[in-house]
């Protein structure tokens, strides 16, 4: 995929909207515009990689802290049974990491990602998630 053709590096470059939970100079975290719960944020290396595995050593590590780090954040904001990850790339080739706050089992599973009758959220509720989220991260 061309950069110019990725939503994520998009989101990088400031030309796309996103609701950023955290930012450094490799690495970005962003809400998920179509989460499964609320809460669900994904982190990406700014750096335009297709799979996980062709990141560097480095970045690799340093993508997998900070989705660590804020599955704390999102635990406590959002008080999940459990926070999970996904590494997929499906959708968008761009590497990223799913941080996903989970209630039951299926909420990681490839039947909440395909559940024609879930919810999402308008702009005003993302808008509040990431603010309760980056509250919580200061």
């Amino acid at each position: 995929m061309k950069d110019q053709l990725c939503p994520f590096c998009a989101i990088v470059r400031g030309t796309e909207p996103a609701h950023v939970i955290y930012e450094d100079d490799q690495i970005i975290a962003f809400l998920d515009a179509r989460p499964i719960n609320p809460g669900h944020t994904l982190v990406i290396p700014k750096q335009h990689v297709p799979d996980f595995y062709q990141l560097a050593d480095a970045l690799y590590g340093e993508v997998l802290l900070e989705a660590k780090h804020l599955a704390k954040v999102i635990a406590q904001v959002t008080q999940p049974t459990k926070v999970g990850l996904v590494i997929a790339g499906f959708d968008v080739p761009h590497t990223h990491v799913h941080v996903v706050p989970m209630h039951d089992y299926h909420d990681i599973t490839s039947r909440a990602f395909a559940d024609p009758d879930r919810i999402l959220p308008d702009e005003t509720q993302l808008q509040a998630m990431a603010q309760r989220l980056r509250a919580e991260m200061e």
